[in-house]
């Protein structure tokens, strides 16, 4: 059994400096309590392959976008202490880290993950999303897999 997790990350671009209390309670907050949720009910449902799927703004930031970089970051952090905590049991989590726009990021605002052009013209992640919630998985668990054309490499 295998389960993909995908968090509603907040992607309304705001400078991080004038996020209130309660804008950072969506964006922090509610994402992470919700990927929290998602994963202990498919570990405790018997889920034996999961996968989250964040922007790869977790790992590069964006200018306006510090908040869904912050909080995809912490998934990921999340996501490999699943894997260690539950590898014991058979269980692998993993992440897969999408092009931006795929979470609704304005790309033109949040700046480029990358200097270099976009190798590949297609980037679409379900093959890989299928290969890891697969049992020829098995071996593969904690990791970050980037599957967005080339753009962050």
């Amino acid at each position: 059994m295998s389960a993909v997790i995908r968090p509603d990350f907040d992607a309304v671009a705001r400078p991080f400096d004038t996020i209130t209390d309660d804008q950072w309670a969506v964006a922090w907050e509610a994402p992470m309590r919700a990927t929290i949720d998602a994963l202990c009910a498919a570990f405790h449902s018997g889920v034996t392959r999961i996968v989250v799927i964040v922007p790869t703004t977790a790992m590069s930031g964006g200018s306006n976008y510090a908040h869904l970089a912050a909080t995809a970051e912490a998934v990921r952090v999340l996501v490999k202490s699943a894997a260690r905590q539950w590898g014991r049991h058979g269980v692998t989590v993993n992440v897969v880290a999408v092009a931006p726009e795929q979470f609704s990021v304005d790309a033109s605002i949040a700046g480029p993950t990358s200097l270099a052009p976009r190798a590949l013209t297609s980037s679409d992640p379900s093959s890989l999303i299928a290969f890891l919630c697969s049992e020829s998985a098995g071996d593969v668990t904690g990791q970050t897999i980037v599957v967005d054309g080339g753009v962050w490499m």
